[in-house]
């Protein structure tokens, strides 16, 4: 694919890491860099919590790191303007986040705990208050001295009938979007059934005159779902979720299957299960162990899928308390 410009912040490899609750930590952001990917937004994080509960609740799941990640994004989620104008105030106010690369808006989470507040795809049955939210975040960028692009990941629509949403795509080009990325599903599948390419492409034409670059997400998960993708939408870029969770080698696999080279190896079990240990270990930078190895129990089990005796060897690692005992079940000294 070729390389675009978001704001104009140029993305090289247009391959990119979908933020995802749990999974989109520094560490695996780090490793998902080395292997190619194009850039990795943060998991979610609430502009109101960050406006009156102050930096310090969401600074764990907002951290990045310039050096070792390269253009960093931090996603916001919300339903009024003015959080995400005071959100982003206090952001780049804060030493640890100021040189963040790109705001993204979160306008996709179909989870009913952000859905009920307005927030997520329920801005999809608002776009006025949509855009609103994203011409709030552009003023809220001027004047650092630096272009702050901001962008939005959304789905293709609210209500199980919807065949994707041009108006909404729309509304947001208008309020002055740097990028729009575009997941195939709608808020009642949830992350179940199968993702519309033929809806992605409804909204990709609606902003094709806007010229700012559009990315699609939903079931990537090799290089042929990646060209199927690319050919059914027209989308500038992608964005891969949930085949990338334990396998951060898929960009570095897809890369090379869209450039047409020779796909590199696929890791063997050492190498997989050294990864894991890998990303383990920066968690443990910034967390307690106790509750880094219980938060990553939800994610270890995806780095040993198709191990033999898999089952048995996950059913262990979602049950250990401490790194030793993680190495002791993957026989890692």
């Amino acid at each position: 694919m070729k390389s675009v410009k978001i704001g104009e912040i140029k993305i090289n490899n247009p391959v990119a890491l979908s933020p995802m609750a749990g999974i989109s930590s520094l560490p695996f952001r780090i490793i998902c860099n080395e292997m190619g990917a194009g850039y990795s937004p943060t998991e979610l994080v609430s502009a109101r919590s960050i406006r009156y509960n102050g930096i310090d609740k969401s600074l764990r799941y907002m951290r990045i790191s310039p050096e070792e990640e390269g253009i960093t994004a931090i996603q916001l989620f919300g339903s009024e303007p003015d959080d995400f104008t005071a959100a982003i105030a206090t952001i780049l106010d804060t030493p640890v986040l100021k040189e963040v690369s790109i705001i993204d808006i979160n306008m996709g989470c179909p989870v009913p705990k952000v859905v009920k507040t307005g927030s997520g795809s329920a801005l999809m049955e608002d776009p006025a208050r949509a855009a609103d939210i994203v011409r709030a975040c552009k003023k809220a960028v001027e004047g650092v001295g630096r272009n702050i692009p901001v962008t939005v990941k959304t789905r293709t629509g609210f209500n199980a009938e919807d065949r994707g949403k041009p108006d909404f795509a729309k509304a947001l080009a208008d309020a002055g979007c740097d990028m729009l990325c575009v997941h195939g599903r709608t808020r009642p599948q949830m992350y179940h059934g199968d993702s519309s390419n033929e809806a992605i492409a409804v909204m990709r034409e609606a902003v094709k005159d806007y010229k700012i670059p559009f990315f699609a997400n939903g079931d990537i998960c090799d290089v042929k779902s990646a060209l199927k993708m690319i050919e059914d939408t027209g989308c500038d870029g992608i964005m891969i979720g949930r085949a990338a969770r334990g396998n951060p080698w898929i960009f570095e696999q897809v890369t090379a299957g869209l450039e047409g080279r020779g796909a590199p190896e696929l890791p063997d079990a050492g190498a997989r299960k050294r990864m894991l240990i890998r990303e383990l270990e920066g968690r443990l930078k910034y967390l307690p162990e106790d509750v880094a190895v219980r938060e990553f129990r939800s994610v270890m089990p995806y780095y040993v899928k198709g191990f033999t005796g898999s089952a048995q060897l996950k059913v262990r690692l979602v049950g250990a308390t401490g790194i030793d005992e993680v190495k002791e079940i993957l026989e890692i000294g």
